[in-house]
């Protein structure tokens, strides 16, 4: 029993002192110590920064590669800017142009899934950009895509473990399995989709 003890202690001591793989992405700290400056009339990196935020935030939701650079696109246009990009699952490469400079940035999730309710704001954040943010700060800009990042999924883990299990298992079924490979499709998706929730 004092074996297990130790043992336990030990685990804890070494992933309390182990750092993360990702770091974060201080995103206020692009704001400049003058953070009154409009986002339209703000440096090239103070508004890149927007633009990748906004496109790595939407990459997380789940969404596809075109709806992201469509509203990288759209934002670099209300700044006056020219933006290419490269997305991938998980990555973001991009580089923005002002005319006279150019920036870029390489952005990584630590994770990805499905978050329609972030999307939906996202979604809104961008269409009303010209009207709500252009006229604000990049810090102000920020904190709203902070309060933006706080919104969670409607649904737990189980649930969305419990549906894609019972996803998988239906489209077995259209794939002419019987109802053996049907359970085992379930139970194979269903425990996947719990480890994976367990280890993010």
């Amino acid at each position: 029993m004092a074996d297990k003890e130790s043992v336990v202690r030990q685990t804890s001591e070494y992933t309390d002192i182990m750092e993360k793989n990702h770091m974060e992405i201080p995103w206020h700290d692009y704001a400049k110590a003058d953070s009154n400056v409009l986002i339209a009339e703000a440096d090239l990196i103070e508004k890149a920064s927007v633009i990748g935020r906004v496109g790595l935030m939407m990459l997380s939701c789940g969404t596809g590669a075109w709806r992201v650079r469509s509203s990288m696109n759209t934002l670099s246009e209300l700044m006056n800017m020219t933006c290419t990009v490269d997305i991938g699952l998980m990555s973001i490469n991009y580089t923005c142009f002002d005319g006279n400079d150019s920036f870029n940035q390489s952005l990584c999730l630590t994770n990805t899934g499905v978050n329609t309710s972030q999307l939906n704001r996202l979604e809104k954040f961008v269409t009303h950009f010209h009207e709500k943010e252009l006229v604000q700060s990049c810090e102000a800009i920020h904190s709203a895509l902070d309060d933006i990042e706080k919104v969670h999924g409607l649904y737990s883990p189980t649930t969305l473990a419990f549906a894609a299990a019972l996803a998988c298992s239906a489209f077995t079924f259209l794939l002419g399995g019987g109802i053996v490979e049907m359970l085992c499709a379930f139970a194979g998706a269903g425990f996947l989709i719990c480890m994976l929730y367990l280890c993010l």
